[in-house]
């Protein structure tokens, strides 16, 4: 158990203060962040592995690894054990993504803050542990086209109350000004406070000077453990993140978009453009 004052420490509540959010909005960031990328998982695996005993060997590898990284209280409030039953946590999981209420969102902290803390753990470590495991049973190249599609997922999943809030009904609506709103709001729902270096009708480029994912990563597995994962996909994945958004919006033929540091690959800050294409 972690004390209210001492989860209170975690640089993640500053984050949220500059981004205007509460923790209990933080929460429903994380908790329902896993549960989504768990389900997204085990359609990217039956969509892309035959074979389903090698299907369970990675889901089996992957929970033993969070059970091995989080803390206790995650594993009991997911019922992780060293033998895990992943059909029931996914079931676990599934009910908690259609329930905003559900108990066990609450029941992961005897505080809002320590619940906070300990589902962005969970989400943090599961992605890590995903990739890992995904590569060491397919290989690197069949890990990434999965792993791209998870987070492809994400990217498309808020995309229609996206475009609800910026008034977009169509690719004409579409300037760098709304791509700029759209990126702030994309990179704040996870607590990563925007500043935007430049921004004209042809470019739009900002900096994060934060991300909680990466902080949590860093502190708990060490720098050179955590690198094991991000190296090897931050720079692609991040990237086609933001080109499935152009795509989505049918504006990719218009606008293109790079991301050239990243702090979780040693960089002082992660850095994203867009820019008109000529």
């Amino acid at each position: 158990m972690t004390s209210r004052e001492e989860a209170l420490k975690n640089p993640i509540f500053l984050a949220l203060k500059k981004v205007g959010q509460t923790p209990g909005e933080g929460i429903r960031t994380w908790a329902h962040g896993l549960c989504f990328h768990n389900q997204n998982l085990l359609n990217g695996l039956k969509s892309n592995v035959a074979n389903p005993a090698k299907r369970e060997a990675i889901l089996n590898d992957l929970w033993n690894s969070v059970y091995s990284i989080v803390p206790k209280r995650v594993s009991e409030v997911l019922g992780i054990e060293t033998k895990p039953n992943v059909d029931k946590i996914s079931k676990l999981l599934s009910d908690i993504m259609n329930d905003e209420k559900h108990p066990a969102i609450q029941a992961m902290g005897d505080s809002i803050e320590e619940a906070l803390v300990n589902w962005l753990k969970a989400f943090t470590f599961y992605d890590w542990s995903t990739y890992i495991y995904l590569e060491r049973h397919l290989g690197a190249k069949d890990a990434l086209k999965i792993y791209m599609g998870l987070w492809e997922s994400f990217a498309l999943g808020p995309l229609e109350d996206m475009k609800k809030l910026f008034g977009i009904k169509e690719a004409s609506d579409i300037d760098m000004d709304v791509l700029g709103k759209l990126s702030r709001a994309y990179w704040e729902s996870i607590a990563c406070p925007y500043h935007i270096t430049q921004h004209t009708k042809d470019i739009h480029e900002a900096e994060l000077e934060f991300c909680a994912y990466y902080a949590v990563m860093k502190d708990v597995l060490g720098e050179e453990k955590a690198r094991s994962m991000t190296l090897k996909t931050e720079a692609i994945v991040s990237v086609n993140y933001y080109d499935a958004i152009l795509k989505a919006l049918g504006v990719f033929d218009k606008f293109s978009f790079t991301m050239d540091k990243f702090i979780c690959c040693g960089d002082n800050c992660c850095r994203v453009r867009f820019e008109r294409r000529k």
